[in-house]
């Protein structure tokens, strides 16, 4: 073979393959997947289907949680704020300050008297005094508290009970009655007490040691009998 019927050959050969090369696959397209028979499949995929469509035409309602229960309640309740809750706690104190009175319980002897603790400024330890001549017996003295001259009564020769025997629970009361201040010597402070109205007897007729008319009337606390002093009386030098 010559070399002209060899590049002849070659030639063809180099466009055979160019042609194979440009010409698209054919395209195959898919068959399409049978679909089952209902019957085939059986009915619980009916009732799939039936529940899907069905959901479809209902609105979907969300299920409240347990925090959105419990406050579902609460809509038309108004919760109380903290000024509001201050002043319930105020009113409340001035109810019960209302309703009980106070009083100091100090010891004469083998008995227990009190006086309106209102009327009381402070309470000291018994001082020196000065005496003064031609007065009752029972007012023993001035003392001078923080530059206030203050007179001093011995409360167990006011209710005839004795002298005083100042021992180391002794202690004066100072009162106030008007613009009047005045030191009640007693033999021991006891406490403070609260009365209610209920709680307070007035005077009895006959009271040992004490003039009626010193007394305000009588109280029961803890099962004690406690006799409650009028002040004005007791500091008034005429009174019996």
């Amino acid at each position: 073979m010559d070399i002209a019927e060899i590049r002849k050959k070659a030639k063809n050969r180099a466009t055979t393959s160019e042609s194979d090369a440009a010409a698209p696959l054919p395209q195959v397209a898919p068959e399409p997947l049978a679909a089952a028979p209902l019957e085939a499949r059986g009915e619980d995929e009916a009732a799939v289907r039936n529940a899907v469509a069905a959901v479809g035409s209902v609105p979907v309602v969300a299920t409240p949680s347990g925090l959105d229960r419990l406050f579902s309640g609460t809509a038309g309740m108004q919760l109380v704020t903290e000024e509001a809750y201050q002043t319930t706690l105020a009113s409340k104190d001035l109810q019960d300050e209302a309703e009980f009175s106070q009083y100091l319980a100090f010891q004469l002897g083998p008995e227990e008297y009190a006086l309106d603790i209102t009327r009381i400024s402070e309470i000291i330890k018994p001082r020196e005094y000065t005496h003064i001549p031609r007065v009752p017996g029972f007012i023993l003295g001035l003392i001078s508290l923080r530059g206030v001259v203050v007179p001093v009564f011995d409360l167990r020769q006011r209710f005839s009970l004795g002298e005083a025997q100042i021992g180391s629970a002794s202690r004066i009361v100072v009162c106030r009655e008007g613009d009047v201040t005045v030191g009640l010597l007693v033999d021991a402070i006891n406490q403070v007490i609260r009365l209610t109205e209920d709680g307070i007897e007035p005077p009895p007729a006959v009271l040992c040691g004490v003039d009626r008319n010193l007394v305000d009337g009588v109280g029961r606390y803890q099962g004690r009998m406690i006799i409650l002093l009028n002040l004005a009386s007791v500091l008034d030098t005429e009174t019996a």
